[in-house]
């Protein structure tokens, strides 16, 4: 009897084949892989369909939370970031406040970059006025009367006092204050006879030992000296007749004859003139000299330690030249610089007692300090800036410590300034003194030789003196 063996149901996925020539089974590897792959492939689907939207999801969240924890971290950051810059910019403003304050009140700054000097001075500003001031009109005029550019102290009658000489055009005179000492003035007196005075100097033209008046007029192609015969009385005049109508007028020995000549500035053309004095006031030789710019302004000065007088003027095209003296009136002109700035007003002295003239040039709000390598030559300008508009620029030691001090007129801001000088170029503390009618012009006279300083101030119909108390 066979026993049959159980068959069991067909499966199509587990086909086996039986090797006719072979006892062994063989397996169709690739009817069994293949399907196994396709179930693979089936529930990895599966997985991707279920474990894909996750991760969009995860995805998405931390596209709406990383930028918050990147701005978050971020904002810490611009945090720390601004507390640093907000310590740094205050150090920066004040450094920069410093620095503008330091060229608000003074330009020391601009002065130790410019200089060798290497210092520091702080500009302090006093005002003057009420019952520190005692303001004392010595006369009044019709207005514009008074010439504002012919106004000159000196001392007419040899009583080691300064007077006042004031020139009038309107009233073609030249008046004369004769100071009694005692802080009180003589009434004028006239000098000149039909002149309309352009500038006025001073001189002992003759040796004679009394000043005698010089001026050049805005009418006449001309200059006329006045002689002092004592006691403040110019009695006798002499005219000098030119070719052409002059500006300003100097009086200075420029040959070592121990004469003193005359300078003079054209008023129309370029042009210089030189009146070398023969003695006894007789000018019998003139020269000409033609610079490269109109002058507007003189000065004649030794600026480079030879003993001789040398010529510095200003002009419209923001230029200074200086002409030295070769002796014997002969003068050769050095190149023009450039100063930056128009020029209205010049003065030359020794601002830092280094023995070497040094410039103070002003116009308009400004004026600059030229300090002088004692060679003819001068450093860059220390520019410094006023908070009023100049109308007259001068100098005199105010405060008797043997410096020259700067005093400045404000007359359109009813002022008048004093600089003090700190001995090494800069000017320290700054005295105003308001509420003065117009001081168009002002300069320090000390009256009745005390060593207190007063000041002289005019405009055009009203000269005053005012005593500072404090």
């Amino acid at each position: 009897m066979v026993k049959l063996n159980e068959v069991s149901p067909m499966n199509y996925n587990n086909t086996i084949i039986r090797d006719p020539q072979s006892s062994s089974i063989n397996i169709d590897q690739t009817s069994t892989t293949q399907p196994r792959t396709l179930l693979e492939q089936s529930r990895t689907k599966k997985w991707m369909w279920i474990v894909l939207p996750i991760l969009v999801i995860i995805l998405i969240i931390l596209m709406i939370i990383g930028p918050i924890i990147i701005i978050t971290k971020r904002h810490g950051d611009v945090e720390k970031t601004s507390s640093t810059t907000a310590a740094t910019t205050t150090t920066i403003i004040t450094a920069t406040t410093t620095a503008t304050m330091t060229t608000t009140t003074t330009t020391t700054m601009r002065l130790t970059t410019r200089t060798t000097t290497r210092s520091t001075t702080r500009r302090t500003t006093s005002t003057t006025t009420g019952s520190c001031l005692v303001d004392s009109v010595l006369a009044s005029f019709k207005p514009s009367t008074i010439s504002l550019d012919s106004i000159l102290l000196a001392d007419v009658n040899e009583d080691d006092k300064l007077d006042i000489i004031v020139g009038s055009r309107p009233e073609k005179t030249i008046m004369i204050f004769l100071n009694l000492g005692n802080g009180t003035f003589t009434q004028s007196k006239t000098v000149s006879h039909g002149i309309e005075p352009s500038r006025i100097t001073t001189g002992d033209i003759n040796n004679d030992g009394k000043l005698d008046i010089i001026a050049t007029s805005i009418d006449a192609p001309e200059i006329t000296i006045f002689y002092n015969t004592g006691n403040g009385n110019f009695n006798n005049s002499t005219i000098i007749l030119i070719d052409e109508m002059l500006l300003d007028v100097k009086a200075v020995d420029i040959n070592k004859d121990n004469k003193l000549d005359l300078i003079a500035t054209c008023s129309f053309d370029e042009c210089i003139f030189v009146f070398l004095n023969d003695g006894n006031g007789v000018f019998s030789k003139q020269i000409r000299y033609e610079p490269t710019y109109f002058p507007l302004t003189l000065e004649v000065i030794d600026v480079n330690n030879d003993a001789l007088p040398d010529i510095i003027t200003t002009h419209d095209y923001v230029k200074m030249t200086v002409l030295l003296n070769t002796d014997n009136g002969n003068f050769i002109e050095q190149k023009s610089t450039s100063i930056g700035l128009k020029s209205r007003y010049i003065k030359a002295i020794d601002i830092n007692h280094d023995n070497k003239i040094d410039l103070i040039v002003g116009y308009d709000y400004y004026f600059q300090i030229h300090f002088g390598f004692g060679n003819s030559t001068f450093a860059d300008p220390i520019d410094y800036h006023s908070n009023y508009q100049l109308t007259s620029l001068e100098t005199a030691d105010f405060n008797n410590d043997n410096k020259m001090d700067i005093i400045l007129s404000h007359g359109y801001s009813n002022k008048t300034s004093i600089l003090f000088n700190t001995d090494n170029g800069t000017f320290g503390e700054q005295k105003v003194i308001s509420n003065i009618d117009q001081p168009n012009y002002a300069t320090m006279i000390d009256i009745n030789s005390d060593g207190k300083a007063t000041l002289l101030v005019a405009n055009d119909q009203t000269i005053r003196i005012l005593y500072l108390l404090c």
